[in-house]
């Protein structure tokens, strides 16, 4: 049905925005980075990674590619 498909939809949004979340903690952890540095590098604000972080943003391509460069 319509609304099992949209639930399964959200269910993966969710599920991408926590892999996302712990991947990225886990990749600033490895490198020994703050988020004061991390955004400094990234050119991303601390609050939006923070959030990300969090899982409570979904970043955006363009910001997930900045992040992408800010770790290496």
């Amino acid at each position: 049905s319509k609304m099992e498909r949209h639930s399964g939809i959200m269910e993966s949004t969710l599920d991408i925005g926590a892999r996302l979340a712990a991947r990225l903690r886990q990749l600033r952890a490895d490198r020994a980075l703050t988020l004061d540095a991390l955004a400094e590098r990234a050119g991303v604000s601390r609050s939006m990674i923070s959030l990300v972080e969090r899982g409570e943003s979904s970043p955006t391509a363009a910001v997930l590619d900045r992040l992408a460069a800010g770790l290496g």
